[in-house]
């Protein structure tokens, strides 16, 4: 662990914070799109649609999330890039209400963000899912003529971040995975990592099934990913540029860090935050932490606010350099 983030210190001397970049061009606004089914196994499921917006923000209030962009205002003048989200998994599936506060300060920096709910469906639809959703916001009237379909990125937080690799041409493999648990066993955020969590692990495609989706990504960014459903030859498609955000104190095992460093055919730029894995969600409030304690709880000393400007500095830089 040690050897990887001193390497990391080094590395991110040519790699630091845009202190003096503006990242905040517009409001954000917020739109909830019904995404149709596009198969018999793919029930009907939402996306919601960060964006820049030319008026200002009326937060509101949604079960535990407080969310700081505007409903169903005007999209801005003009066309934006899109980043696509894939949230976590976990015990309950995930939310993109999680990661609200990034998908607020994209939307103000200029992008569309594309965040579909994955609820409860297993790892392989939901490349499915981004695929639809991103489809949902290229037809719907409100968004179509400002989408900037050749500026397209990619945004994937932990089993997301395995979702937003098999998009940009990975080929998953869960018998890896399976290999590496059975020696692992340490490793319960790599492992369990399916919706319910316990052994929910992935699984990989069927012979004859249906082909995994692929999109024009351009670049990848990857929050404490998932990384363990592949190997070197399964990755030699995913040549785009992409930015690693790696918690130094996060529980998810390290070879998923080193396995990305050592296998991807241009290596990340990797980025070193303090705090665990949950570290990129949004700060809680008190029903939120009363309602999942472990996404909420931060060592001591962790100023989650600050950690979150600094990051969100960093990828919205990254996308505008890549897109």
């Amino acid at each position: 662990m040690r050897a990887i983030f001193v390497f990391v210190a080094i590395s991110c001397l040519c790699f630091a914070t845009p202190a003096a970049a503006q990242i905040t061009a517009f409001h954000a606004g917020i739109a909830r799109l019904a995404v149709p089914t596009q198969a018999e196994a793919q029930p009907p499921f939402d996306t919601l649609v960060w964006y820049p917006a030319p008026v200002e923000e009326t937060p509101w209030q949604i079960g535990p999330f407080t969310i700081t962009a505007s409903q169903n205002t005007a999209i801005a003048t003009g066309q934006f890039p899109v980043i696509l989200l894939s949230h976590g998994g976990g015990r309950t599936g995930g939310n993109p209400y999680l990661l609200g506060d990034l998908s607020a300060r994209l939307a103000r920096a200029g992008f569309i963000v594309v965040a579909p709910f994955h609820g409860k469906t297993q790892f392989l639809q939901r490349p499915q899912q981004v695929g639809a959703a991103f489809a949902a916001v290229m037809t719907d009237p409100r968004f179509k003529s400002h989408v900037a379909v050749n500026r397209t990125g990619m945004l994937g937080f932990s089993l997301g971040g395995a979702v937003a690799l098999t998009l940009a041409g990975g080929m998953p493999n869960a018998r890896h995975l399976a290999a590496y648990c059975a020696t692992h066993p340490d490793d319960t955020q790599s492992c369990n990592v399916g919706p319910g969590g316990g052994n929910a692990a992935p699984t990989a495609p069927s012979p004859g099934g249906t082909a995994l989706p692929r999109l024009p990504v351009k670049s990848l960014v990857l929050l404490d990913p998932l990384a363990m459903l592949f190997q070197r030859d399964e990755l030699a498609a995913v040549t785009m540029p992409i930015l690693l955000v790696r918690p130094q104190q996060s529980r998810l095992g390290e070879d998923n860090v080193r396995l990305l460093m050592t296998s991807l055919p241009q290596p990340p730029q990797l980025r070193p935050v303090a705090g665990g894995h949950f570290i990129f969600t949004d700060i809680c409030s008190p029903a939120l932490r009363a309602e999942a304690p472990e996404v909420c709880e931060d060592a001591a000393g962790i100023d989650r606010a600050a950690i979150h400007a600094d990051f969100s500095a960093v990828i919205v830089d990254f996308f505008r350099n890549t897109l």
